[in-house]
């Protein structure tokens, strides 16, 4: 998706519907030491920015091989740096995963649990997990009330975090 896509949740929450899967190039620190922290590409600036001024941030995902897909680990290392002082410093981040198996995406949203803290941010909400993801969702795009309902409780949950 290239453009950015808002909706409201109720009168205090918007979300920014983000995919910066396809924008970011591969992240390679041993390029160039100058590329992630003073000359990043201007998606990777723009990403930050969003980030950067984001209260809070919601990451799904599906499962590949048991982990999350090596586009959201691209995002996760552009996002982290620089060291100390990168975007999601201080920002309350909840996760979910979805798959047509019925896993639900367990394993990825596991490793995303378990490195949201060690980045700086703070994990917020239960392990949600939506197996058979591609029963819930209707040809015309329709998400099923057992899938949003719970969605809508995160960011409820999030938005009370932040009026802490």
């Amino acid at each position: 998706m290239n453009e950015t896509q808002k909706s409201s949740a109720g009168s205090k929450i918007e979300f920014v519907l983000r995919d910066y899967v396809r924008e970011l190039p591969h992240y390679d620190g041993d390029l160039d030491i100058n590329t992630d922290t003073e000359t990043p590409p201007a998606a990777v600036v723009e990403m930050r920015r969003e980030l950067s001024e984001s209260h809070a941030i919601i990451i799904g995902t599906p499962e590949y091989n048991y982990n999350i897909p090596g586009g959201l680990k691209n995002i996760i290392d552009w996002a982290s740096r620089p060291f100390a002082k990168h975007s999601l410093i201080g920002r309350r981040v909840g996760v979910f995963g979805c798959s047509p198996g019925d896993r639900g995406g367990k394993a990825a949203v596991e490793y995303l649990r378990n490195i949201v803290p060690l980045l700086g941010a703070t994990l917020v909400g239960q392990e949600l997990l939506f197996p058979k993801i591609n029963s819930l969702i209707s040809p015309d795009g329709k998400i099923d009330a057992s899938v949003m309902s719970p969605l809508y409780e995160l960011a409820n949950e999030l938005a009370s975090e932040l009026a802490n």
